[in-house]
């Protein structure tokens, strides 16, 4: 019977160690099943924080653009008044030599 007494403690201890190790094993995969749960949290909560800031550069940016159209718009319709000054400038530059041709004409005329 010690025989018997000692297999059985052998095989208790050897069972006892077999829990303890799948006992540890649950533990560390509990743990990490937090872990991941947490990560999953975090990241869940991040997203439409993240989408938030990209709409918010999205609209930064369409208001820039917007700013810019009006400021080239500004500076088309400038460009268009000093060419039409340009234009009538040179008119006047015109009108003048070809009145101070005639005028010339006339003397040449008369003398």
């Amino acid at each position: 019977m010690a025989a018997s007494d000692s297999l059985h403690d052998k095989r208790g201890a050897a069972s006892d160690a077999r829990d303890l190790d799948l006992d540890e094993n649950e533990r560390r995969l509990a743990n990490l099943e937090l872990a991941l749960d947490e990560r999953g949290r975090a990241l869940r909560e991040a997203v439409p924080d993240v989408l938030r800031r990209q709409q918010e550069a999205i609209d930064r940016s369409r208001d820039v653009l917007n700013r810019a159209e009006q400021r080239l718009i500004r500076a088309e319709a400038s460009l268009l008044r000093s060419r039409a000054a340009v234009q009538r400038d040179d008119a006047e530059i015109q009108r003048e030599v070809a009145s101070s041709d005639e005028d010339k004409s006339a003397e040449r005329s008369g003398t």
